[in-house]
């Protein structure tokens, strides 16, 4: 008797609505999942390093942003009808309800923060390609790993084209918000 190995090339593709109703139907219990390119994506659970990372960012934020600027910490947004990814920082434009009533578009964001240890390449090679070609204008990778930032600016169809590193020592200014030091961020 001969084995045969069939591959499955056939999925679904779920769309943000079909998502939000398993969510409100508890299908992910617990687990902490995002919605990338329609696929149900499981998130890295967070270590004490990133978590303390991301408040370190808020802090300095909270601190340095204009009045014009809404922090979003750890929020859903909505890039299309199969994409809902959940970066850990969201700088976006000023709105009254706050985004009670939608989740923020790719009009609404200024800057996206993914803070990346074990989610380094998920970040890279998934997210980031996702949000160039949503035209988001600029994205930190706070990477852990090699203690730096990585600024992605300049979004098209083949990804970033201006990338810049941050070191330890150097600082990093957005278009809206003086330079702060990449140390302060980093905690080193």
């Amino acid at each position: 008797m001969t084995s045969r190995t069939t591959e499955i090339t056939d999925t679904h593709r779920f769309s943000a609505e079909a998502y939000h109703r398993m969510g409100e139907a508890g299908v992910f219990g617990e687990q902490r999942v995002e919605l990338l390119y329609g696929k149900i994506v499981d998130m890295s659970p967070i270590k004490s390093n990133h978590a303390g990372t991301v408040k370190r960012l808020i802090r300095l934020f909270s601190q340095l942003l204009p009045s014009s600027i809404i922090l979003g910490v750890q929020d859903p947004i909505q890039l299309d009808d199969y994409s809902e990814p959940e970066p850990d920082l969201s700088l976006l434009s000023y709105r009254s309800d706050f985004y009670v009533n939608a989740h923020p578009v790719a009009e609404d964001i200024h800057l996206l923060i993914e803070v990346a240890d074990s989610s380094l390449e998920k970040d890279r090679d998934i997210k980031l390609p996702l949000y160039a070609s949503h035209g988001i204008p600029e994205v930190w990778i706070v990477n852990l790993q090699d203690k730096q930032i990585e600024r992605y600016r300049s979004p098209g169809p083949k990804g970033y084209t201006d990338i810049h590193i941050f070191l330890p020592g150097d600082e990093i200014a957005t278009d809206f918000m003086k330079a702060v030091e990449v140390s302060a961020v980093l905690g080193v």
